[in-house]
Order: C-alpha cells, then structure tokens, then sequence
C-alpha cells in the first residue's frame, strides 16, 4: 500500500464523528429534505442530460466525496450533468415515497436494508447487471439481499455495517481470560467482569442496534423468525426459548438494566467512558473514543489503545450476525435508465470500488468477495475481522430475503420488546416467544 494511501487512510481514522450526531443530521446537498422533494420539475429534455443519485448521508464523509468524484468522471466521459444528493437517514423514507407518489426525481437511489421489496415495482430489474458484477468481483457474500417481490434483482448490493464485538483488552487480560469465542463465553466473561464494575453492554431496547444483535444471537442458537421462504413464521421453536433464556441469563449475570433504555449512543458511551468491558456494535464506538481522546479513568492512557474489534461469538448453530445493507437501484420511471445502469456498472469495477472503500476508511463492509479481503484491513489492527465478517453476516429476514414485513417487525421492536420481557421477568422465555409469534403472524397476515 502507497505512502499516500497510508496517510489518507490515517487521516479518516483519526477523525471519526459521533455516529449519533451524523446520523440526525441532514447533509444534502440540494439544501435539505425540501430541497429534495422539489426536484424533478425540470423540464423533460434536461432531466435526460442529468443522471441524479439520491444517498443517505455517509458516516465518513469522504465516502460520499469520493462517489461525487466518479460521479464528475463518468458524466465528463458520457456527456452528461451528474448531481449528488444526500440526505439524513431519517428523512430517506419520506424522500423515496414523495418520488414515488409524484413518479419523479431521481434516477440512481439508495435501497436500505428491505427497500428493494417494500419498493419492488417501482425498481428497475437488474438482474444482469447483478450477475457481470458480481462474476467479476468474485461472487456476493450475501446472496439475498436486494430482491424484489417477483424475485428479481432490483438493487445491487452496496455495503453493510458490520457488528463485531468491541472490547477491552486489558480488562480480559486483567482476569485471567482470552478474548470471547462464544456466546458462553462472553457470559462467563461478562460475569466475572461486571462484579468488578465493567458489565456487557448489549441494548434490549428500542434502537438499531438493539434490532441486529438479538437476531444474530436467534441464529446462532439455531433459531429464526421466518423460513426460507420468507413468509412463514417460524419464531415459536426450541431454539428461540433456549435464545431466550440465555439473554435473561445474559442481563441478570453480566449486564444493567440501563440496557433497557439505551439508544444507539448509548453503548458506545459506557465503552468509551471505561465503564462497559464490551459491546456489539460498528466501528463508530472505536471511533468515537479516538475523537474525544477518552482516557482510562485514574489514568492518563486513552481507552481507544486498548479496545480492539473481534468476530461475533459463535452459538450451538455457529457464528451468525445481522447488519444494515446497503444498495443501490433505479426507478422505472426515470428518464435515465440506460445511464443509471452505466454508471453503475462503471462505479463498482475494481478500481472504483477499491477507491470507494478507501475513502470509507473501511467503514463500508463489501459484499463482493474480491474486495471483502481487502489491504486496507491489513493496515489496522483494529479491523482484523473485517475480510471475514461477511461470511457470518446477513440481512433481515434471514434465511429468507428482507420483505416489507420483515421491516416492519423490525420497525416495531418487537425481537426486543420480547426479548426485555423475559430478560426481566416479566414473561417467562416460553410465554415471550408465543406472544412475539402472534404478533409476527398478524404482522405478516397483511402484507400476503
């Protein structure tokens, strides 16, 4: 790797940004949410010489300077105008519905997570653009994600945001212990931690993260929310009860019951302060120690020296995880069809998408194979896990595709609103799983 390259990729490390802060904010470029939601009155003929991109705004910035850039060289190669337009992640919703009830406005747009099937038939089929991508980059790590409700490919698979574990190196070292492999392990660990005043910090609330850990944690006991074909539901097993039972083990041993008011902020704070001994959670946390230079209380060493990132713990049906997925798709009603899929086919060769991870410092997780065993993870020791992760990560929905009603279970919080109750008691492990299950299947009645 290049000197240059070193440095740049240094310089992004050591700058990171409160993921919170970043993600309530708004960066368009367009002058916000209405700005936005005013484009697409142009008159016809000029919205044909302008190929428009709609993202959510980028956690590290220099990702989305970076797509501008190819954006700029590939309209300077096509003879066409380009526009970038980023909005917050909250306000991503309301953008892509107001396009879709007025059938105008941009033509290359972001599809998060269950997008692709919430907006399947106003997407464009890219089914062969899916496959020359994907047979150049060495295959997909993740074969469901981006699915329409006819099956098509209607989004190419962007990026997703890992959930490794996030610990402190010392503390384990302090005890005795090596670094957690499995989810027993992190509870004996956790355990013996906690009495010395560092307990787990895993959110059984309502937040993102919250949503990820519990399902990856369901999988590894073997357990799922639906099956394979992505409409049964298939909560009330065995599997999920014993799941269960570990997470009330898991809060009464080795966590608070802070935990059960966090946000998506909040574990990275008890991380970064030195109280919490680990978390699950994007690199942000690691991040976020390195911009406020916390230090380890009593001390003057900075607690970002000593948290290092390792895969996520294996259960009795192995390591599994879930993450935000990212792509990329085009409405059917743009004017810029053939363009969109150009520019796609151009941002995601080699060297482009080399360039795109690059400039994300590594926060962007490829789920091209090629580019998952990636240098730049070599460069930081922090990111060792990353060339790997993907091979245990999945989308919602899992083992079948994200469908609307997958999101909305998800935008519910209903995993953890029944995971809390029986951590607390509240519910027997038994009796949280048959009322997740009735709420899941009439959530699920509706969208047949």
């Amino acid at each position: 790797m290049s000197k240059k390259i070193k440095g740049r990729t240094a310089e992004i490390l050591k700058a990171p940004r409160s993921r919170r802060k970043f993600l309530t904010q708004s960066a368009a470029a367009t002058g916000g949410l209405a700005g936005i939601l005013a484009t697409g009155i142009a008159p016809a003929f000029a919205q044909q010489r302008e190929l428009k991109v709609l993202v959510n705004s980028h956690f590290v910035p220099s990702s989305d300077e970076e797509l501008l850039r190819q954006m700029k060289e590939f309209g300077k190669a096509e003879g066409v105008k380009v526009r970038l337009d980023r909005v917050a992640h909250l306000q991503l919703p309301a953008v892509l519905a107001g396009e879709i009830q007025g059938q105008k406005g941009h033509d290359v747009v972001v599809m998060r997570n269950a997008d692709a099937n919430l907006y399947s038939k106003h997407l464009v089929s890219l089914d062969g653009l899916y496959e020359k991508i994907g047979k150049a980059g060495g295959g997909w790590t993740n074969n469901d994600f981006g699915k329409g409700r006819d099956g098509k490919q209607k989004a190419i698979p962007w990026f997703f945001i890992s959930f490794p574990i996030a610990i402190r190196t010392d503390l384990v070292s302090e005890i005795g212990e090596n670094m957690p492999d499995t989810w027993d392990d992190v509870l004996r660990i956790g355990t013996k931690l906690k009495k010395k005043g560092h307990p787990v910090g895993i959110q059984l609330s309502h937040g993102a993260d919250s949503n990820w850990i519990l399902r990856g944690l369901l999988w590894s006991y073997g357990a799922k929310l639906v099956e394979k074909d992505s409409k049964t539901v298939a909560v009330n097993s065995k599997e999920t009860v014993e799941a269960f039972k570990y997470i009330k083990a898991l809060y009464n041993d080795a966590m608070e019951s802070e935990v059960l008011a966090w946000d998506d902020r909040n574990n990275n704070v008890c991380l970064a302060s030195g109280k919490c001994s680990m978390i699950l959670n994007p690199v942000s946390a690691y991040r976020s120690a390195v911009r406020d230079n916390a230090l380890i209380q009593g001390t003057q060493r900075p607690v970002h020296q000593v948290i290092n990132h390792i895969m996520p713990p294996k259960g009795p049906a192995g390591r599994h995880m879930a993450a935000s997925h990212q792509g990329v798709g085009i409405w059917k009603f743009s004017k810029n069809v053939e363009v969109g899929k150009k520019f796609l086919d151009y941002h995601f060769q080699a060297d482009n998408a080399d360039k795109h991870l690059h400039a994300s410092a590594g926060y962007n997780q490829p789920l091209l194979k090629t580019h998952a065993l990636h240098p730049l993870y070599a460069s930081n020791a922090k990111y060792y896990f990353a060339p790997f992760i993907g091979w245990y990560t999945h989308a919602i929905g899992w083992p079948g595709v994200p469908t609307a009603a997958s999101a909305t279970i998800y935008d519910q919080y209903l995993l953890p609103d029944a995971a809390a109750a029986a951590a607390t008691g509240k519910a027997t492990p038994e009796e949280a799983v048959k009322k997740l299950e009735k709420q899941m299947k009439r959530l699920y009645g509706r969208f047949k």
